[in-house]
């Protein structure tokens, strides 16, 4: 690298070599153990004997002085401290050991990194600490490392004080290296140069419109992105987290003693889930360009182990907004709340009763992600499944409320502001949520008169999945409470504000669960490819697909019920009710013996542990002082139960 500075000639040799290069006021020191020399030389390579400091006594002259000429500096890459420091944040070096007599000593300083210990040794710790990062280093990337070695104080001269050489370096302009924000495309380049992006576009796709996709060591990395450059940094960041387990920034400042640790498996696992939902998305909507819009996409995927190699998407949805008050209904043939991840959880659902119904046939029961419980009664997930909620934005609600572009700290400073915390509701017929005002109690005939319809936010009910199991309170009755693993988001990622949205907030007022609920403190991910905000007006449908269906649902999102209101959604109450009822006749429950319910909300409320643990974490946001759940008219879930009669398995 080649670099201007004041008129001289300054070249730096390899760390690896067993001499040192110094930086000192515009010089090459070349430190060895036998000499010390000096060696400053001008353009056509002469000894430039006239740069010394004037003698304190000498007059001034008035005559300016002549402008120097142009050079090139012949300077190495960079600082191994510096790179290391931007992939690996806080690490702590120790001196060891000092050796050699006072005017020549010997640092031997140690770090550990990943549980391994690195050595170095030099004349100054800062020497030593540079040999003990370029060890590192080459045990991340295989090959050398050449860097800079900038001391800060100048090395002892005999009746020379030179203290004042360090102010001239900095007047120089000799920039800083080692910012730890530092692009991860320019990193990458540091690390691998010459690497190849070649990028393919889809026009139907705003949000994931540019394809970035690189190839180091015969192994692909793909990013997408809203631009080319969105898409290169998202592919060199997921580079960078398999190749040398580089962190994120928004994940610099994370306490893992609080929030859990952030490896690289856990980053690469994010990239994959979101890709696999957005790629599902894209692929079922080829056809159906219209419908294809969307501002919030969220999908759930399951895993049969710690890898996504057996994965599967159960889901993949879309939808912003709520149905209208004037069409909510007395029998659950509409959709209230037709926000992309709860219409998700409901294909989840939905995705529950397949495989209960699989167990019904004896032949098929060995294909069932459900298994039989110890006493017999009931049935449990079949150990190494797990489920991952993906969502390209923050939920609505309380998780969502801070500013995306004020530089924050990692701990919040102000937890107990008033507007923190707060069951908040949907606003009907709009997007955003307001908090809730008092005790709300929602009333039929209120609202066919025109009151607003209030639905809580998604904020809210994730943590009501995290207390009660993403299951509901109908499969209670047969299965015990599942809960999700991660929850992964595309933008909008602010740690403090999401954990203490889905679980944080009832910590400290969580009390008198009954077995086997718990508090659930899902894994908090967020992917490479960053969505990036679009000024777009909602559509007003959402689109719901899930795992065997052939083609996607458009609901429109005033009626809650699918496009041309002949058909009901397949994800809507009266179906799963149906489903329901149909089960009873088949599968023992939890509880030993069949329910008598005649109408959902009796079957909802005959599981008794289900109704102690929703009414423990509707009494913990009161203790909290967050506000009161509000729930909808009554009238709404007394409809018969009724089996389909053309149910076979």
């Amino acid at each position: 690298m080649l670099l201007e500075l004041n008129g001289v000639t300054l070249t730096i040799a390899n760390m690896a070599k067993e001499s040192e290069t110094i930086l000192e006021n515009n010089e090459t020191v070349e430190m060895s153990e036998s000499k010390e020399t000096m060696d400053v030389k001008d353009v056509e390579g002469k000894t430039n004997n006239s740069a010394k400091r004037p003698h304190e006594g000498d007059e001034k002259t008035s005559e300016k002085p002549a402008k120097k000429k142009r050079t090139e500096i012949d300077i190495t890459e960079k600082n191994p401290v510096s790179i290391l420091n931007e992939l690996r944040v806080g690490l702590k070096y120790e001196v060891e050991a000092v050796s050699g007599p006072p005017h020549h000593p010997v640092f031997n300083v140690r770090v550990e990194v990943d549980g391994q210990t690195y050595h170095g040794s030099g004349q100054s710790k800062k020497i030593a600490r540079a040999k003990a990062a370029e060890q590192v280093l080459q045990s991340f990337i295989q090959f050398p490392t050449n860097g800079i070695i900038l001391k800060t104080s100048a090395p002892k001269q005999d009746g020379d004080f030179t203290s004042d050489k360090v102010a001239e370096i900095k007047k120089s302009g000799v920039p800083v290296i080692g910012s730890r924000d530092k692009n991860p495309v320019m990193l990458l380049n540091e690390l691998y140069p010459n690497v190849a992006y070649s990028f393919t576009n889809n026009d139907t796709d705003v949000v994931n419109r540019f394809r970035a996709v690189i190839t180091i060591k015969g192994e692909e990395f793909i990013g997408t992105g809203s631009s080319k450059k969105n898409a290169k940094s998202a592919a060199a960041k997921l580079a960078l987290a398999k190749l040398i387990n580089y962190t994120p920034s928004v994940y610099l400042n994370n306490k893992s003693s609080e929030y859990g640790l952030v490896t690289k498996d856990k980053l690469l696992m994010a990239d994959g889930i979101g890709r696999m939902v957005n790629e599902k998305f894209m692929e079922v909507m080829a056809g159906d360009i219209q419908h294809s819009r969307r501002k919030v996409l969220a999908g759930i995927v399951m895993t049969r182990g710690p890898t996504l190699d057996d994965a599967e998407i159960i889901c993949v949805t879309t939808g912003t907004k709520c149905v209208s008050g004037g069409h909510i209904c007395l029998n659950g043939s509409t959709l209230n709340d037709m926000h992309a991840e709860i219409i998700a959880r409901r294909c989840l659902v939905n995705f529950f009763y397949d495989q209960l119904e699989i167990l019904v046939n004896p032949e098929t029961a060995s294909q069932s992600i459900f298994t039989k419980r110890q006493n017999g009664n009931g049935y449990k997930l079949l150990p190494g499944i797990e489920f991952h909620l993906y969502i390209n934005t923050a939920p609505c609600g309380d998780a969502r409320i801070f500013s995306p572009h004020e530089d924050q700290p990692h701990t919040d400073r102000h937890p107990n502001r008033i507007s923190r915390g707060q069951l908040r509701t949907k606003i009907e017929s709009g997007e955003g949520t307001i908090p809730i005002k008092g005790s709300s109690i929602q009333t039929w005939d209120g609202i066919i008169q025109g009151e607003r319809l209030l639905t809580m936010s998604c904020s809210d009910k994730i943590c009501k999945w995290n207390v009660l199991g993403v299951q509901g309170a109908l499969l209670s009755h047969f299965i015990e409470p599942i809960y999700l693993k991660s929850i992964v988001l595309g933008s909008l990622m602010k740690e403090q504000h999401l954990y203490r949205a889905i679980c944080g907030r009832i910590e400290q007022t969580l009390q008198g669960l009954p077995p086997p609920f718990q508090l659930n403190r899902p894994e908090m991910l967020r992917v490479s490819s960053v969505e990036v905000r679009q000024a777009q007006k909602a559509p007003n449908f959402a689109v719901i697909w899930s795992r065997g269906m052939q083609l996607p649902e458009v609901v429109m999102t005033d009626k809650g019920r699918p496009e041309g209101g002949a058909k009901l959604s397949l994800v809507c109450k009266q179906n799963l009710a149906k489903r329901f009822a149909w089960l009873q006749e088949w599968l023992s429950p939890i509880g030993g013996r069949r329910i008598t319910a005649m109408t959902y909300a009796d079957a909802k409320e005959s599981i008794k542990t289900y109704v102690v643990a929703r009414q423990a974490l509707y009494d913990a946001f009161k203790k909290a002082q967050l506000g009161v759940w509000v729930t909808k008219p009554m009238e709404q879930d007394m409809f018969e139960l009724a089996a389909p009669i053309d149910q076979q398995f």
